[in-house]
């Protein structure tokens, strides 16, 4: 039996580089709440929450909001990301499970509504 390797995602174009080697993680820049912040993840959970976000219609910045809310105490946002990264696809691993999950259904949108009323109240502040 052959398997097919998956390509190598350690070096991207984007990573932090640590001494002579580049970092298998990848950090990019998100606003949680209204708040810029980073998050370091592996390329493959990147594209999985891009995946997501296509399925829900919102932006990672959504999901990352959304993660925030669900963080222990003392955890990482990141930690708390890759948790609902992994719900999101095991709650819908089954067609039951999908839809009983709600997914397609907006799941996110609260985030998105609350930034945009953000970005309104920040644009009203400005043109007063």
């Amino acid at each position: 039996m052959t398997l097919t390797a998956l390509p190598d995602r350690s070096i991207a174009s984007n990573e932090t580089p640590r001494g002579d080697k580049h970092s298998a993680l990848v950090i990019r820049n998100v606003n949680v709440h209204g708040r810029r912040t980073s998050i370091r993840l592996e390329p493959h959970l990147w594209d999985t929450l891009g995946e997501i976000c296509r399925r829900e219609f919102c932006t990672p910045h959504d999901v990352c909001s959304f993660a925030a809310k669900r963080k222990l105490p003392h955890g990482s946002l990141a930690s708390s990301l890759r948790v609902v990264i992994l719900d999101y696809f095991r709650t819908s691993s089954t067609e039951d499970g999908h839809r009983h999950a709600g997914h397609g259904q907006g799941m996110f949108m609260s985030e998105q509504l609350e930034r945009q009323e953000m970005r309104r109240l920040k644009a009203d502040g400005l043109d007063q």
